[in-house]
């Protein structure tokens, strides 16, 4: 912490929908240094954190801007729209003499920044431009792709957001100026304006997780501007560059109306309130998707590219690329670059400090390979949006009972894995007669089974009646199910496979209802949030009387007794016994899973009933105890 005594940032547009972001990550990584938020409109609110200081910052008025950044040693800019803007805060901060990182995603402001690259120089300071999530992660990706694998010079960046987040207010202005007919590309190392590629070859493209391909609008990425540069230490390795991006609820169709017009500063303002009205009620709908890629890739082959794919938004891409640039920097890393840089332009030394500080919040990308693409698109992916605290993960003590939401593609998938498991071919292979005899058997044992169980709900009080009504309404469809097609395969086949199908379904399903492992490594012990977040989950489990739960913990060790299994109970009256273990398994492989990259180990013994006795072992612990 010695680094940081002196030491100031301002973030500026620190409350805009990536700058509190920004200060919220960078404040977890350096609790103790003194950070600012400034804004045109003070906050009415002061933080909790006394190093965090609200600040009125007003950049149209030069000089009482420059006195306040004079204070500070580096900016984080974070306003926006860029392509209003451009390079005009990076001059504020030039004459205060302070280094700067941006997160521009505008090729015009791009230009403006780098025209800045010999008098920062000459002042021996540093701007760090475009470290967001495109450019900025994109071009990490790009560039670690391009120098390793060196299989084309040609590349492609696809970009896709779902509309669960809404969008910030300056957004629409990024995506109004991506709308147009020519269009800045960069081709075989040359800047070029040409026509826009609205519907050529590549105007589709299949992402993970989506049933089909969807229409990609083409947009001339500040990238163009880094590469068209001859700076840095190695040689471009990237001769061409195509990006595109898809954004969910953006008809290709509408953006391809607005690029026929010239649109006026008023009539941008009007479209971009439009639209950001637009995001944020759209972002309530059923389907707004929480999902986000990034696809880098060579040309004509996705498979040999690399990818990023979760449950997290744009913003937050963004604003932990900035914070590991701005860690970079604290730790006295950069200080030998001078000048006006851009992801494309650090060595591979730097770029590889950089993409670890990302992997250290979770954001990691892996090869777009059958296997990765796969996992992508039936397990939501590998990244989640880091939390500093552990109440803040995704479905902190709740279950399948108790949530609000799930991922909209949810339904779609529990189909497909009913689908195309064994047990439906199997029941699809006899006759058709015997098909429809099953269907119309299942649906009323249904109904039977499910009034069978209607005394598990009598026992409840307030809402628990609700959960418990839908608890029995989904054993009873399993048993139901189970029941009929046990009396037409024979149980030895029917159990196989009903197993498989009930376990590949719930790992599917827990895959999102837990956080994934990446997730935990942005805390200062995992361990301790894993079994934090865990013992929530137990507990609901319990509260909503599922089981009976019984915890001894020690510095080393949890142990925990699952007994009176009220689903286990459920399916031994409705006479399928064999079931009654299934869910345990099933939390099994989730608890093992969630661990996988901690230091836990999982112990975990089934017993008769969906009873289970369960030991998490801090191995790390019991290591240093041991020596």
């Amino acid at each position: 912490m010695n680094k940081l005594v002196n030491k100031k940032v301002i973030i500026i547009g620190g409350t805009g929908e990536t700058g509190k972001r920004i200060v919220k990550y960078l404040n977890h990584l350096y609790p103790d240094l003194a950070i600012a938020t400034a804004s045109r409109s003070k906050p009415p609110h002061s933080p909790d954190n006394l190093n965090i200081n609200n600040i009125k910052l007003d950049v149209n008025l030069s000089e009482s801007a420059i006195d306040i950044l004079k204070s500070f040693q580096l900016a984080i800019i974070a306003i926006g729209p860029m392509d209003k803007y451009t390079a005009q805060v990076h001059k504020l901060c030039l004459q205060a003499n302070i280094d700067v990182i941006d997160i521009n995603d505008s090729l015009e402001a791009a230009d403006a920044i780098f025209s800045l690259h010999d008098q920062v120089k000459q002042q021996e300071r540093r701007v760090f431009t475009g470290m967001g999530f495109s450019p900025g992660i994109s071009t990490l990706l790009l560039m670690e792709l391009a120098e390793n694998q060196q299989l084309s010079d040609n590349y492609h960046c696809r970009l896709y957001m779902g509309a669960a987040y809404g969008g910030g207010e300056s957004s629409p202005y990024a995506m109004l100026a991506s709308f147009k007919n020519n269009m800045a590309q960069f081709i075989n190392k040359q800047r070029l304006n040409k026509k826009t590629p609205w519907d050529d070859t590549h105007s589709q493209f299949k992402f993970p997780s989506q049933e089909k391909s969807v229409d990609l609008i083409p947009f001339s990425t500040p990238e163009i501007a880094g590469l068209s540069l001859n700076r840095g230490v190695s040689v471009n390795p990237i001769a061409s560059l195509d990006s595109r991006y898809h954004i969910q609820f953006l008809s290709k169709g509408m953006a391809k109306f607005i690029a026929k017009f010239n649109l006026s500063e008023k009539v941008k303002d009007y479209f971009a309130k439009k639209f950001y009205a637009g995001g944020q009620s759209m972002k309530n709908k059923k389907n707004a998707d929480p999902d986000t890629t990034l696809w880098v890739y060579p040309e004509n082959n996705p498979e040999q590219g690399l990818l990023m794919h979760g449950v997290i938004s744009s913003y937050d891409h963004t604003a932990l690329m900035a914070c590991a640039v701005a860690q970079t920097w604290l730790e006295g890393k950069l200080s030998d670059y001078q000048g006006v840089y851009a992801a494309e332009h650090l060595t591979q030394s730097t770029r590889q400090q950089l993409l670890e500080s990302l992997s250290n919040w979770g954001i990691q990308y892996r090869q777009a390979t059958s296997e990765n693409l796969n996992s992508a698109d039936i397990h939501f992916g590998w990244t989640d949006t880091p939390c500093t605290e552990v109440h803040q993960l995704r479905n902190y003590g709740e279950n399948w009972y108790s949530i609000s939401f799930t991922h909209p593609k949810m339904k779609q998938l529990q189909k497909r894995f009913l689908v195309e498991s064994d047990i439906w071919s199997s029941l699809k292979q006899q006759s058709k007669l015997a098909f429809g005899r099953f269907v119309v058997k299942t649906l009323l044992r249904w109904k039977k089974h499910n009034k069978q169980l209607t005394v598990f709900c009598n026992r409840q009080h307030g809402e628990d009646i609700k959960k418990w009504q839908t608890i029995t309404k989904d054993i009873s469809m399993f048993t139901s199910g189970y029941s009929c097609a046990r009396e037409l395969l024979g149980q030895e086949v029917a159990y196989t496979q009903y197993r498989r199908m009930f376990l590949d379904t719930g790992k599917m399903e827990m895959r999102w209802l837990w956080p994934k492992p990446e997730t935990f490594i942005s805390f200062t012990n995992p361990e301790k949030a894993i079994i934090e977040y865990w013992l929530a989950f137990m507990k609901g489990y319990e509260k909503l009387g599922l089981f009976r739960l019984e915890i001894e913990q020690n510095d080393i060790e949890i142990n925990c007794k699952i007994t009176d299994c009220s689903y286990a109970n459920m399916f031994i009256q409705l006479d399928c016994p064999e079931l009654s273990n299934l869910v345990r398994e099933m939390e099994q492989e989730a608890l093992e899973f969630m661990c996988s990259s901690s230091s836990i180990e999982v112990i975990m013994i089934i017993g008769y009933s969906g009873s289970a006795e369960i030991t998490l072992r801090n191995q790390l612990v019991t290591k240093a105890k041991a020596s």
